[in-house]
């Protein structure tokens, strides 16, 4: 494991880790926030679903050039600039007006957008083969880290002050992990690609790379689905335990917390295991079941229910609603050609957010027709089992 823990491969992880978790507890302030944020911007507070599916609209297209901004400014100033974004989108927010809010929504999908593609670029030249799946399970922690984050700190701070004061904590971390990544550096240095310009082209070529290869472009329809399973399911969660279960707020945002800390543990002992034991292919369709299982669970949920069955299927969802993604992106690079991580990784990433954005639409519109969050989630169970499905027989 001596090659596990240099410098080189540990010092860019650990920074890469604290960017993408305030990164992602910025995006995922929008749902936390929601049931009491949505009566001052006049919205519903089933409406969430609308504003994450613009954040990640957004991210969906502005990540295509991200390979593009990596090979001209270098990864450390991309994820610099998304630092300051995610900010400054997290203030127009808290600003309290729906135009502002908007315009906070779109700041906070473009600084996601090239999160995943400027951290896989980073760690596919810095890690060691056999300890790839490990590293990037480890790296896609900061996801449900940034869950964890939103649903422990917010909700309490909601509570003592208000939401407007409870965001500038988001803002504060932002310019906290800015500092960190300039002393410490993200990875080494690298030449750049200074003076070209942009063109459309050159932004679709990852898209093409993606979609002209069979395994490639089965592997991203089927992060497409797992992405949109996990989104619906995070986004509607808090207002359903709080609204709909009569859950108390700062223990429904303890239960979103623990959904995402089961994401974390599973992250890293699924990345340990890949590769060693298990195919990385041969996981992911068995995660897929697991989130299946995990969000029936929660459409037979009932307000006399035990809260521990809650906090029980809330691990159960993070597991596997949250444990692929580690896997599914260093898949991603290993099946790319050489040095084209960043690019397959754009291209993938198109599809996961095309999922994330169509999942909380499609959550919003079962809801406005059934009035049922139950259906919902029921909804989304069928649409996990299906695409483990079509992935096992792609793969085996």
């Amino acid at each position: 494991m001596r090659d596990l823990f240099q410098a080189r491969v540990m010092t860019p992880l650990i920074v890469i880790i604290v960017i993408q978790s305030v990164l992602t507890m910025a995006s995922y302030a929008i749902p936390v926030i929601a049931p009491v944020a949505a009566i001052d911007l006049g919205m519903a507070p089933s409406a969430v679903g609308a504003a994450v599916s613009i954040v990640y609209f957004t991210a969906m297209l502005a990540g295509l050039p991200s390979g593009l901004f990596i090979a001209r400014f270098g990864a450390q100033r991309v994820f610099q600039a998304t630092l300051v974004l995610a900010g400054a989108g997290i203030l127009l927010i808290a600003l309290g007006h729906p135009l502002w809010a908007l315009a906070g929504a779109l700041l906070i999908g473009t600084a996601t957008a090239p999160m995943n593609p400027t951290g896989s670029h980073v760690l596919a030249r810095v890690s060691p083969p056999n300890w790839q799946p490990l590293i990037f399970s480890i790296k896609q922690c900061s996801t449900p880290a940034g869950g964890m984050l939103a649903g422990a700190i917010l909700p309490p701070l909601i509570v003592l002050y208000d939401w407007r004061m409870a965001l500038t904590v988001v803002p504060a971390l932002a310019l906290a992990a800015l500092i960190l990544s300039m002393i410490f550096g993200v990875g080494p240095r690298e030449p750049r690609r200074a003076g070209s310009r942009i063109a459309l082209r050159d932004i679709l070529a990852s898209l093409r790379f993606v979609w002209l290869d069979r395994i490639l472009r089965g592997y991203a329809l089927a992060g497409m689905a797992f992405a949109g399973c996990q989104l619906a399911m995070a986004t509607y969660l808090v207002v359903y335990l709080w609204r709909e279960l009569g859950i108390a707020p700062e223990i429904a945002g303890l239960i979103f917390a623990v959904n995402h800390v089961s994401g974390i543990v599973a992250r890293i002992i699924l990345g340990f295991v890949a590769g060693r034991w298990l195919a990385t292919k041969t996981i992911l369709p068995i995660l897929a079941l697991v989130g299946a299982a995990g969000l029936t669970a929660l459409a037979l949920s009932s307000a006399s229910w035990p809260l521990a069955f809650l906090f029980v299927t809330a691990t159960v969802v993070g597991a596997g609603g949250n444990g692929w993604v580690g896997l599914f992106l260093s898949e991603i690079a290993i099946l790319a050609a050489d040095g084209r991580a960043a690019d397959a990784t754009s291209g993938a990433q198109f599809f996961m957010y095309g999922g994330i954005v169509a999942g909380p639409l499609l959550g919003s519109g079962i809801i406005a027709v059934t009035g049922s969050y139950p259906a919902l989630y029921m909804t989304f169970a069928v649409v996990a089992f299906a695409a483990g499905l079509g992935l096992y027989r792609l793969t085996r």
